[in-house]
Formats: C-alpha cells, sequence, structure tokens
C-alpha cells in the first residue's frame, strides 16, 4: 500500500524552507520518512518549463520518468 502526503517544508516555528521566492515540497511515506523533495518558485506567472522539468526530475526516482505528463 502506498499512502504518501505531500507537504510544504517548514522550520520548527513553521516558516518556509528555500531562499527569495522557492518554496520546497517533500514527499513522506505513512512512517513518516522522507521519499524525496523539490523546489519550485511562486513568482507570478507561468512557471518556465525549465523550473517545471526541474521539479519534475526532482521526483522522479519517486513517481517514474515522466510522472507531470501523465
Amino acid at each position: 500500500d502506498k499512502t504518501w502526503t505531500v507537504s510544504e517544508i517548514t522550520d520548527r516555528r513553521g516558516r518556509r524552507r528555500g531562499k527569495g521566492s522557492h518554496v520546497m515540497w517533500a514527499v513522506y511515506a505513512a512512517d513518516g520518512t522522507e521519499l524525496g523533495r523539490g523546489t519550485v518558485t511562486t513568482h507570478p506567472g507561468d512557471m518556465s518549463w525549465t523550473v517545471t522539468r526541474g521539479f519534475e526530475a526532482d521526483f522522479e526516482d519517486l513517481f517514474g520518468k515522466g510522472w507531470m505528463d501523465r
């Protein structure tokens, strides 16, 4: 059974991790083990394809090649 949780990574005080407009996300197993993490920007407007593909690559080992295209 694959039960995952996706959460924004924050510090102990609940503040965002990442620099400037970058937000870090992680996928956790049911037991709390971190399985993968990635970073996206929160700039207004559309994300560039390089940012999108970089985020896809961050989680490729977990979800499989081309997971965002499915």
